[in-house]
């Protein structure tokens, strides 16, 4: 049964959804190189300026020679080479002759198939095909990848790797990708001290900062960090103040629950807006989406396994949105199904996300296990795991050996 005390909260898809009927993604386009485009948007189409390959070309080290003349054990006569980078020679193959080719070189003239080495016997000057072979047989045909003037790659696009070797392959050396997007980092509270200092009595190491650093790091985000912010009305005003001037969007942590120095939240609505408090998540409840002028807000908790979870699963389907991705819904990350190792119970009313270990059995099989500690200040459970296991809202109770779903921290397998 759902707790009734959720029952007013955003589900995370209806958060996410709520979320991205709000954003404006970036217009503004810069051009960059190919080696430094890695992870940016796409501004337009890619419109492909040549064939690909750009003429017909062998798939195989072998002989170019016409097919006909291969049903029979006929010795072909070799009467020339061709090479990869060779310009191709004007003379049309003669029947019952053979031009020796290597992959990647240019098909004679004439020649309407490659036999690959392995099917040939070479005596001196001749070659014999030991298995007859077809018209086409080895020819990589000119615009078989790519047909000039055709859209490649379509704007909206994240560039990977894969992405890159495309453009080269085409000879594209620049492309006009969208703006990095303009991140702000802060955390807030008396009790914070920077990795480094020294603590005194009551206080703790911030952390939610590096984590969302890291998030970030693989987008296309300039990052300003604003640092640790007291709990002090005015301080925290004027943050706020400047982060609506300079950036996109600010990423803030802690002060967005109802303790009685928790005055992010109240501050982004007087400045701003907040549009939605709280999420049916576990770990995560306490996340503020809103606005601060043009700045986008996420209040993320502050506690750190809420923080990274809450930044995975919000804030960077928010962000991929923003950086003019050609998403119109959010996009979750990747799932697989698995069979649980050990029964669950537990209070239903949120989606919860347990830090878990998944593994895959030498049939192909997976199965997946909760890691005993999941409190939301328990950060060493999260670099234990390597995925999530997934309960929905409404699941108070599951069994061992149960069919669950679970979101692989990273698309490897895990092999016992």
């Amino acid at each position: 049964m759902t707790n009734s005390f959720a029952s007013n909260w955003l589900s995370l898809d209806a958060a996410l959804n709520t979320a991205y009927s709000s954003l404006t993604p970036i217009t503004d386009a810069i051009t960059l190189t190919i080696d430094d485009a890695l992870g940016f948007v796409l501004a337009d189409d890619i419109v492909a300026p040549v064939d690909v390959p750009p003429a017909d070309n062998s798939a195989m080290d072998g002989y170019a020679v016409y097919a006909s003349d291969t049903n029979q054990l006929t010795p072909l006569t070799v009467v020339g080479s061709q090479f990869a980078g060779m310009a191709s020679n004007a003379a049309v193959l003669q029947k019952g002759t053979a031009i020796r080719i290597m992959t990647g070189a240019l098909i004679p003239s004439g020649a309407d198939c490659v036999v690959m080495q392995e099917n040939t016997t070479l005596e001196g000057d001749t070659v014999t095909v030991n298995k007859p072979a077809l018209v086409g047989e080895n020819i990589r045909r000119a615009g078989n990848d790519i047909r000039a003037n055709t859209v490649v790659i379509n704007k909206g696009t994240l560039l990977s790797a894969s992405h890159l070797v495309l453009l080269a392959s085409m000879g594209i050396h620049h492309v006009s990708v969208f703006r990095p997007l303009n991140v702000g980092l802060m955390a807030t509270g008396d009790e914070l001290k920077e990795a480094g200092e020294t603590l005194s009595s009551g206080q703790i190491y911030e952390s939610n900062r590096t984590g969302s650093r890291a998030l970030l790091a693989h987008l296309p985000v300039n990052i300003t960090d604003f640092g640790i912010v007291p709990d002090n009305k005015d301080a925290l005003k004027k943050v706020l103040s400047n982060a609506a001037k300079s950036q996109d969007l600010l990423i803030s942590s802690g002060g967005v629950s109802v303790g009685d120095a928790d005055f992010v939240k109240d501050m982004v609505a007087s400045l701003g807006q907040i549009n939605f408090w709280k999420i049916a998540i576990k770990p995560g409840k306490p996340f503020a989406f809103g606005r601060l002028g043009k700045c986008i807000f996420c209040g993320v908790p502050g506690n750190p396994v809420s923080a990274f979870v809450t930044t995975q699963q919000i804030v960077l389907p928010i962000i991929k949105k923003m950086i003019g991705t050609a998403c119109d819904k959010p996009i979750r990350q990747m799932t697989i199904q698995a069979t649980l190792t050990a029964p669950i119970n537990r209070k239903a009313g949120r989606e919860e996300f347990l830090r878990s270990v998944l593994t895959q059995d030498p049939n192909g099989d997976c199965f997946v296990s909760p890691l005993p500690k999941q409190s939301s200040g328990v950060m060493t459970t999260v670099t234990q795991a390597n995925s999530y296991l997934i309960i929905p809202a409404d699941v108070a109770s599951l069994e061992k050996g149960s069919t669950v779903t679970v979101q692989p921290f990273s698309l490897f397998p895990y092999i016992e």
